[in-house]
């Protein structure tokens, strides 16, 4: 191989990786594209403003949580709304275990992703 050839296979070994590096660098993260996952929730139990602050603290702990919002349905439901990054998946197991000592009071009656 003369040296011209070597020089034009270099060059075109350069274009190549300048070319695909940025598409190499952005897919070989570990990281997924994550996107809003949102969780909704029937609850019981809930009395008063120190339940859902208590609630959205507990919630708020939990791996990728960005917004929590408590709405009242009835004098005995409340709809639970939990908006997440979508880097990891919350299960109703999940959700009873971050209520911690309070499960018991606070009673997840559904739990579903949307």
């Amino acid at each position: 191989m003369n040296m011209q050839n070597k020089l034009q296979l270099s060059f075109l070994v350069a274009l190549s990786l300048a070319f695909f590096a940025p598409t190499l660098r952005a897919h070989d993260t570990g990281k997924k594209h994550s996107h809003n996952v949102t969780y909704v929730a029937n609850m019981s139990g809930i009395d008063c403003t120190g339940c859902k602050k208590k609630i959205s603290r507990s919630f708020g702990k939990l791996k990728g949580v960005k917004t929590i919002r408590i709405e009242k349905i009835s004098d005995s439901k409340h709809r639970l709304t939990v908006i997440t990054d979508g880097s990891k998946s919350i299960s109703m197991s999940e959700a009873k275990k971050a209520l911690g000592k309070d499960v018991d009071h606070y009673k997840i009656t559904s739990w579903s992703k949307s």
